[in-house]
C-alpha cells in the first residue's frame, strides 16, 4: 500500500501534476475566487510569456 502510494507521488512530481485534493478545493469554492486565482494564473503565464519573448529579441538581435 505505502510502495503504491510513493509511486504515485513520484508519477506526480515528475510530471509536475497537482494532488488531486488541490483540484477538489478549487472546484468547491466560491465563483469569485476561482475567477481571482485563473486571474492570477494568466497574469503569471503572460508574465513569463512576455520574459520568454524579451529574451529571445534580446538574444537573437544583439548576435
Amino acid at each position: 500500500m505505502k510502495n503504491s502510494l510513493t509511486q504515485k507521488r513520484i508519477l506526480q512530481a515528475v510530471n509536475l501534476a497537482p494532488n488531486e485534493s488541490m483540484i477538489d478545493k478549487l472546484v468547491n469554492i466560491h465563483p469569485m475566487k476561482q475567477i481571482f486565482w485563473a486571474s492570477i494564473i494568466q497574469i503569471c503565464v503572460f508574465g513569463f510569456m512576455f520574459l520568454a519573448f524579451f529574451t529571445i529579441n534580446f538574444t537573437y538581435l544583439n548576435s
